[in-house]
This record gives C-alpha cells, sequence and structure tokens, in this order.
C-alpha cells in the first residue's frame, strides 16, 4: 500500500499549527491523514491544541480546560505564525471533522493526552460522540502516551483503533524490542507510534508479523525518512506533507527501476 504521510498538526510550517488553515494546506497538498491533539473546554467541548495551555500559540494565557469554548474563540491563535493569519480562531473538534471527513484522507489520528483533572471518560466520550456523528470511525486513530487513555478508549467503543505512542521520558528503554509489543498486548491496542529515535528493522518485522502498523513520529529530514522507508514502516508523521510525499514518491520510483 506505500508509506502514509500523516499531517502533524495539518501542514504546520505554512499555516498555524492546529488550525484549519494548515489543515486545509495539508489536503490541498495531498497529505494522506492527520495527527492532531484534542483537550475539552470548561464547558466539555472538545478543542484542537496541543499543549495543556494557550500560551505559546495564541495572544491568550492560561490552561484551556479554565476557558469556555465561547471564551477561547475570542483568542487569536494566528498572529504569533504570522500577521497574514491573525485573528485565527482556535478551531473545535466537530470543525476539524468537517473538513477532514469530507476529504479523501484515510487516517484521522487524534492524540488524547491524560486529563489533568483526571476525568479520562469524559474525554473519550465527548471525542468518539464527534468522530461517529462524522461518520469516520473506521478512519480514526486514537493516540496516547496515556495507557489509561488507550483501555478506556476501548471501554468506550471497542471498533476504534488505537495507537500506543511511545517514548515519553526514558527513549533508552524504548529501544528494547520487546517493550512496545508488551503495552499493545496490556492496553489492547492496534498501532504502535514510536519516535523515530525508538524504532529499528526487529520493530517494524515484529510489528507486521503480528499484524500491527508502525507510524513514526514526527520526521522532517530526507535521511530519516528514507531509513525508514528501508525499515518498511507504514506511516511518517511530518510536519512537512508535501516534502515528505516528494521524498516517497522519489524513493519508490528509484526502487521500482532498480527492480527492472
Amino acid at each position: 500500500m506505500g508509506c502514509k504521510v500523516i499531517a502533524h498538526r495539518g501542514a504546520n510550517k505554512k499555516a498555524p499549527q492546529n488550525t484549519l488553515p494548515a489543515f486545509i494546506t495539508a489536503i490541498n497538498e495531498g497529505t494522506d491523514g492527520f495527527e492532531t491533539d484534542v483537550h475539552l473546554t470548561k464547558d466539555g467541548i472538545p478543542v484542537i491544541c496541543h499543549n495543556y495551555t494557550i500560551d505559546a500559540t495564541s495572544d491568550g494565557r492560561g490552561e484551556i480546560t479554565s476557558y469556555t469554548l465561547e471564551e477561547l474563540k475570542n483568542f487569536d491563535f494566528g498572529s504569533y505564525f504570522s500577521e497574514d493569519f491573525r485573528d485565527t480562531p482556535l478551531p473545535t473538534l466537530d470543525e476539524f471533522l468537517e473538513i477532514t471527513s469530507e476529504s479523501t484522507c484515510e487516517i484521522i489520528n487524534i492524540e488524547l493526552k491524560c486529563p489533568k483533572d483526571s476525568n479520562i471518560s469524559r474525554l473519550v466520550e465527548e471525542t468518539l460522540k464527534s468522530v461517529k456523528k462524522y461518520g469516520c470511525l473506521d478512519r480514526v486513530i486514537i493516540s496516547s502516551f496515556s495507557p489509561e487513555v488507550l483501555k478506556t478508549v476501548k471501554e468506550v467503543d471497542a471498533r476504534c483503533k488505537t495507537a500506543f505512542l511511545y517514548p515519553i521520558s526514558h527513549p533508552s528503554v524504548c529501544r528494547l524490542v520487546l517493550y512496545p509489543f508488551f503495552m499493545v498486548k496490556k492496553i489492547g491496542c492496534d498501532i504502535i507510534h514510536p519516535a523515530s529515535i525508538a524504532v529499528n528493522k526487529k520493530i517494524v518485522e515484529i510489528a507486521h508479523a503480528l499484524g500491527i502498523q508502525v507510524n513514526v513520529w514526527t520526521v522532517n529530514d530526507k535521511k530519516t525518512i528514507v531509513k525508514l522507508l528501508d525499515l518498511g514502516v507504514d506511516g511518517i508523521i511530518t510536519d512537512k506533507p508535501l516534502e515528505t510525499r516528494e521524498i516517497i514518491n522519489e524513493y519508490e520510483e528509484k526502487k521500482a527501476r532498480e527492480s527492472v
């Protein structure tokens, strides 16, 4: 099927991360999928933002959970990136899914971070409610560093694909071949999402033998992309979807010529 290009927070080198312009740009560039992040607002609405706070990507300050959606919509999530994107609002999960579910993208990867208030069930339930509303459960992957989040997803709806993200803080431990598969079995997830430093040929071989896909994050340089293609990974999560697609196409064309 070929290696899939998964746009990390959209085409975030060309538009502000995790905003509708970034996602639309990635669609126009022919990405195969998306990786994005979801938190709940104070009034329980799923919104798209990487961090727990809005400090780094808006003109506001504070945690997402301390604001209602109406309050968050008053902040500017574009000017930090460029004046061309002034007054770009924070998108809701529904707004994101409305765009991506109508596209030809095959993968909609939603990362859920463990909520600080420990209300994992509410985050999972509201996220899956939106996913089902837009009819894209078959394309969605819920990923997380938190085993508890991934276990909860399967409890809420076992049909939803889940992916274990790693490493967290100990990459040397994560290089151990058996580590990701121990976690996959323990929490019942379907896919692994290793950091590029934590993947090797043996991991990919074992994963594929077990029917587990391997999507690697977050890779932008040609040397690493080619290395991962040699390993046979299924997807590359990248900040540069267009450029990554061009590298993959070049790689595949070269392999085709060599096989003649």
